[in-house]
């Protein structure tokens, strides 16, 4: 599970635990506040009246029409300290209610409808909400036997709680939506830090991410890759150094052996065994020249990104390494055809697109057959976009769908079973990639029906500056 939707779910789960205690709450206060006020309201209620029926008193006697109309709508019973009734509403004259003595109000359903005490009401059961009160008055103490018709409140608690339920699933959907967001935000600089990690590669590790200064853990981490990131490049740096030096240092000694056999070798009075043992030797050490060579070029490659640009033909430089290889494809008795479109000028680093020429036509006749057959063309595309495309093909054993994919790759060989036949060191092709990099175009490699080998090198013309 993503950490996104696990935030959420965690959020959601805090704020469904928190909806829920406070609709609880909010429930069972509800459940007993409107018996709170049915509370207060009798308690005022039975000492307005206590007081009444004092003032009564004291005017000459009791009037139950002011004492009715004073108590109307209430069920009254009201006796003096020796529990004699001295007041009986009309309403408690018809209506029975039992007496229950305590500090807080009872309630007692009926099947009285509700319409005979609220003409606005429908015919469902009236329930009473009843209290007894003593009542100080001055020197007299009176019971109070206090009710009030009310709505039977279980349909109020019944349409309470399904309101509750509905608030706290829009609530959950609430949560579960913000906190879907607020984890999106909270984790956008960990997506955006992944996504400049995977744009950092061994040929960008210069890149850095960038912190946005809040001193948070997602600044410390982007801290700690930068510092991964500097030790990496270092090793990497020091790594192509190594190989450069090596390859240089290695360079003269191998050059040295060679002009030294090849001295022996034209001593005519060496046996014919010796003869062949060093000739073996000879060749070895040029296969050992040949990378030394390779590896010092690509390390000058890898180390270095300047280019000494030039403006020049690309056509004539073809032709030029083309004739420098004509007694070559001719001992292979090879077909060679050069489509241009004009002089197709260019402005780059013409020793450097010079090698990429030189590789991939040494590889074009090295993997042909004999009497097979290579094909050039060089022309512009994308108008506009200021292209130019350099297309060379060659009959051969093609390369397989699954080499393809690698053939780039360094001292990778897609002839592993006649790398002695074909010579090479399986870093040519790396070689022209990279230059290819450098100036800011691409490579492809393709295998054409029937056994055709093609690669399409595209490199931008270029201004002169």
């Amino acid at each position: 599970m993503k950490i996104r939707n696990r935030i959420t779910l965690w959020i959601s789960f805090a704020g469904l635990t928190s909806s829920a205690v406070l609709s609880l709450v909010v429930f069972f206060w509800g459940l007993e506040t409107p018996y709170e006020f049915l509370d207060q309201e009798l308690d005022v209620r039975a000492r307005s009246l206590a007081t009444e029926i004092i003032r009564e008193q004291g005017t000459g006697g009791l009037v139950e029409a002011e004492l009715e109309r004073f108590s109307q709508l209430y069920w009254v019973r009201v006796y003096d300290a020796g529990g004699r009734p001295v007041f009986v509403s009309q309403m408690a004259r018809q209506i029975d209610l039992p007496m229950q003595t305590g500090d807080q109000g009872y309630l007692v359903r009926t099947d009285i409808p509700l319409s005979r005490f609220y003409s606005d009401e429908g015919n469902e059961p009236t329930a009473f909400w009843s209290r007894v009160l003593t009542v100080p008055v001055g020197e007299a103490r009176y019971q109070v036997h206090l009710a009030r018709p009310v709505e039977s409140l279980v349909g109020e608690s019944i349409e309470s709680a399904i309101m509750i339920g509905f608030a706290l699933l829009a609530s959950v959907l609430t949560v579960v939506v913000v906190g879907y967001l607020v984890a999106g935000k909270i984790l956008l600089p960990v997506q955006e830090i992944n996504r400049l990690t995977t744009e950092i590669t061994e040929k960008t590790l210069k890149k850095r991410i960038p912190l946005a200064g809040n001193h948070d853990e997602i600044d410390e981490l982007a801290a700690s890759l930068n510092e991964m990131f500097n030790r990496l490049q270092y090793s990497f740096l020091r790594q192509k150094e190594f190989v450069a030096n090596a390859s240089h240092e290695l360079k003269t000694p191998i050059t040295l052996l060679r002009l030294s056999m090849e001295e022996t070798l034209q001593d005519e009075h060496l046996p014919l065994s010796l003869q062949d043992q060093l000739l073996g030797q000879e060749r070895a050490l040029t296969r050992i020249s040949q990378l030394v060579k390779s590896l010092l070029d690509l390390s000058r490659l890898e180390l270095s990104e300047l280019l000494e640009r030039e403006t020049f033909s690309l056509s004539e430089l073809v032709a030029s390494v083309v004739a420098e290889f004509q007694a070559l494809m001719q001992d292979q008795q090879l077909t060679f055809t050069i489509q241009t479109a004009g002089a197709c000028v260019i402005h780059a680093d013409q020793e450097k697109v010079r090698r990429i020429v030189i590789n991939l036509l040494d590889n074009a006749i090295r993997y042909n057959q004999r009497g097979g057959e290579i094909r050039c063309r060089i022309e512009p595309i994308r108008a506009g976009q200021g292209l130019i495309a350099f297309r060379l093909a060659n009959t051969g054993a093609g390369i397989d769908a699954n080499d393809r994919a690698h053939v780039f790759d360094q001292f990778y060989r897609c002839e592993k079973s006649r790398s002695s036949a074909h010579g090479g060191a399986g870093l040519g092709l790396t070689i022209v990639k990279r230059i290819v990099e450098l100036h800011g175009g691409s490579i492809t490699v393709a295998s054409e029906a029937p056994n055709w080998t093609v690669f399409v090198v595209t490199l931008p013309m270029g201004r002169a500056a």
